[in-house]
Formats: C-alpha cells, structure tokens, sequence
C-alpha cells in the first residue's frame, strides 16, 4: 500500500526521524471510536516517530 500526504510543498519532515534520520514507514491503523484512521510513521530504528490524521484538514 503506498500512502501520500503532504500539503504539496515537497516537504516530508513528518516522516523524517528527528533522533537518527531514518525514514519511517507509514502505518495506517483505525483511530476507533468512529474517529476514523490514524497513519503512525514507525523509524525502523526508533520506534514511534509521528501520527497524523490524514483528512484532519477537511474537518
């Protein structure tokens, strides 16, 4: 599954790991509760970097 979020910009620091750099893998889970899905971007060194809501900006 290929997942693209961004504001168009190019920039993609939330998936940029800010302790080793790492890229982190996107993975969607749903946010329960009727409150949609969640993406967590996980560094493959790390753990957890970030979660987003992908369609946060359409509410």
């Amino acid at each position: 599954m290929e997942v693209r979020i961004g504001d168009g910009s190019g920039n993609e620091q939330y998936r940029t790991c800010a302790s080793c750099g790492a890229d982190c893998e996107p993975d969607p889970f749903d946010a329960g509760e009727g409150d949609g899905v969640r993406i967590a971007f996980v560094c493959p060194n790390c753990g957890l970097h970030s979660v987003i809501d992908p369609f946060g900006h359409l509410r």
